[in-house]
């Protein structure tokens, strides 16, 4: 059993054909901090909002604990 309070598997999205999210596999334990950094159009907000449900992934899993 993982102790992460976060974790992405396999995640993609895209958006008709642009593909901006390529399969990010994360995890993000309890109490630990992480930053997104990255260069404009490189999925960051994307990501988050599929972290948040906004958006729903074409594959992959969003875990919780």
């Amino acid at each position: 059993m993982s102790t992460a309070a976060l974790e992405l598997s396999g995640l993609k999205k895209s958006f008709g054909k642009a593909e901006i999210i390529r399969g990010i596999d994360l995890s993000i334990g309890k109490s630990e901090r992480h930053a997104i950094i990255g260069p404009n159009g490189a999925g960051k907000s994307s990501m988050l909002n599929v972290i948040s449900g906004f958006y729903v992934p074409q594959e992959g899993e969003v875990w919780y604990k």
